[in-house]
């Protein structure tokens, strides 16, 4: 009798065992985990965290070959024979439009000299392209939408998967997705020192910078006058996509405080200002993003 109950314990012990080890296998095979990816390319470094309990391997084979394929247009951006650069050029004809010329596809002579320090009078030929011809795409520069322009291609890859829970950090500009944990991202805001001025917190926006490198950046010209920008030191502007965000960072960073406050009232996003003499302006609306709550 004593030994049916001994074994009757034993079996009950086991399946407990059993059950426990079900449990945790489960528990492991469920649990969210961080996956992060870096590339190299429009010569930045592009670093991906998407956060999922499945395995992201081929997500980010996926995610490599649509920035291999847009790294061959930055490279040859006058080669108008595909469909998709073709998509791109045309986008940067209407980023001239809305940015009244300070984002100019154009003005890749008049970046070279500035980049050497020489002086250039820069004419636009945004009027005269022909996206059938190729002899109308000469000094082509994309560099200032490339990257970002990639990057959404990405973000919409990544919906298409049903993966919402990632940010991505190109070249120091942030694309959000969904936090992980129902919370926000923490985003510093750095100057050209490194120091950190503030933290932004974000989930499903995107934040872009401007101004925060002691190294050339085409950005940096004005097609308008054909110089570099002296004005202002550093933009940051955070919108619901990472093409506007991009957009109105690069034309902000070109316009002084005053008018680009202007220009943004325009548009569903807010911005900060880091001036020459360190000082921050923001529009009423960014304070939001500094307040983790």
């Amino acid at each position: 009798m004593l030994k049916k109950i001994i074994d009757k314990r034993n079996y009950i012990i086991l399946f407990i065992i059993i059950i426990l080890i079900i449990f945790i296998i489960f528990n492991l095979s469920t649990k969210v985990k961080e996956q992060m990816k870096s590339f190299y390319y429009f010569n930045e470094t592009i670093t991906i965290k998407i956060y999922s309990s499945k395995n992201m391997d081929k997500t980010f084979e996926e995610i490599d070959n649509i920035y291999k394929k847009y790294n061959k247009f930055y490279k040859n951006p006058s080669n108008n024979t595909n469909k998709e650069l073709i998509e791109i050029l045309k986008y940067g004809k209407k980023l001239y439009k809305e940015t009244n010329g300070l984002i100019d596809i154009t003005a890749d002579e008049l970046i070279k000299n500035i980049e050497e320090d020489k002086e250039y009078t820069f004419k636009t030929t945004i009027n005269n392209l022909n996206f059938k011809d190729k002899q109308t795409l000469n000094n082509i520069n994309i560099d200032t939408i490339i990257g970002s322009y990639a990057t959404q291609k990405v973000e919409e890859y990544l919906k298409k998967a049903n993966i919402n829970d990632y940010i991505i950090s190109e070249d120091g500009n942030i694309l959000a997705g969904n936090h992980y944990d129902n919370g926000k991202y923490s985003i510093s805001i750095n100057n050209q020192s490194g120091e950190v001025i503030d933290i932004a917190y974000i989930a499903n926006k995107s934040m872009v910078t401007k101004g925060n490198v002691n190294t050339f950046k085409p950005y940096m010209v004005n097609p308008l006058t054909s110089k570099k920008n002296e004005d202002n030191k550093m933009v940051v502007v955070i919108a619901g996509d990472i093409n506007k965000a991009n957009m109105l960072a690069n034309a902000l960073y070109l316009m002084d405080i005053t008018e680009g406050k202007k220009f943004i009232k325009k548009y569903n996003a807010d911005a900060l200002w880091y001036t020459n003499d360190g000082k921050i302006k923001m529009t009423k609306e960014f304070k939001i993003y500094l307040d983790n709550n």
